[in-house]
Parts: C-alpha cells; structure tokens; sequence
C-alpha cells in the first residue's frame, strides 16, 4: 500500500512541477540557441571575410612543449622563410601579431588535429593546413637529421 501512496505522490507532485519548471525555461532555452546560431553566423562571415582579407598568409604555429620549443626556435624558425608569422600558443593563449581571438580561431579549427607544430596557409578564404609534428619528432629521434623537416616546411609553403 506505502508504495502505491509513494507512486501516487510522485505522480502527482514531482511531475508537475518538472513540467512547470521546463515550461518557465523552455523559452530561455529556445531564445539561447536562437541567439547563439545568429552570433555563431556572424563570427564564421567575419573569420572567412578576415580570411580573404589576409589571402596568401603564411603561418607557424607551435606550442610550449619543453621538449621541443628550444629546438623550434633555434633550429627552425631562422629557417622559416621571412614571410612566416608565427603564432606562439603559451598553454592555452596564443600569442602572435594578429588578435588572441583570430589567432584562437584559426587553431581551434585545424582539421587534422595530429599534433604541434602546424604549418598554416591562407588560401581563398580557405585555411590549408599541415602538422609537421611527425617529421618533427623523427628528426629529433634521429640525431638531427633536419633535412626531411625542412623539406616538409618549404613544400608547403611554395
């Protein structure tokens, strides 16, 4: 018997009210995502008429990994050809010329999230993308033999 009371009590008190608490936040909800798709919009028209406007920029992006940051910036970026930017990402704030929020931007969306570093290339509206992450590590685990690195650097960017 308790349990039919306690089935009778749920049915007719808890219920209720998660259907008035979901019908005062249903509008909140719908008028939130109603928002966030045109804002969504505005930014991606933004981001891809920024791209167009900086059609044919090249970039480098690496990361703080201690292994391997020295070794980015001594060996490998005075090799970068001049036209390079870079883009420097210090745990999770990218530093660099262009704004933190383009910048955050264009690594949030790398495709083929592989690994640091990545070699960037604007190209009609378009972010053409490459990680040399692979090259990079094996050149490290092979005494320094840089050359396939620097072949995959100067591949993609001619």
């Amino acid at each position: 018997m308790r349990e039919k009371i306690n089935d009778f009590l749920t049915i007719v008190i808890i219920i209720p009210i998660v259907m008035l608490f979901l019908l005062f936040f249903l509008p909140f909800i719908v008028i939130h995502k109603i928002n966030y798709y045109f804002e969504k919009k505005k930014t991606d028209k933004l981001y891809i008429d920024y791209l167009l406007k900086i059609d044919g920029h090249k970039f480098f992006c690496y990361n703080n990994r201690k292994d391997v940051q020295e070794f980015i910036e001594k060996q490998i970026i005075p090799t970068l050809p001049k036209d390079v930017k870079l883009i420097f990402l210090d745990g999770r704030t990218p530093k660099s010329e262009y704004t933190e929020s383009f910048a955050s931007t264009i690594l949030y969306r790398i495709q083929n999230q592989v690994g640091f570093p990545y070699l960037l290339r604007i190209q009609e509206g378009s972010v053409l993308e490459k990680s040399i992450n692979n090259e990079l590590y094996n050149s490290l685990n092979q005494g320094h033999n840089n050359e396939p690195l620097y072949d995959a650097i100067n591949k993609f960017y001619q």
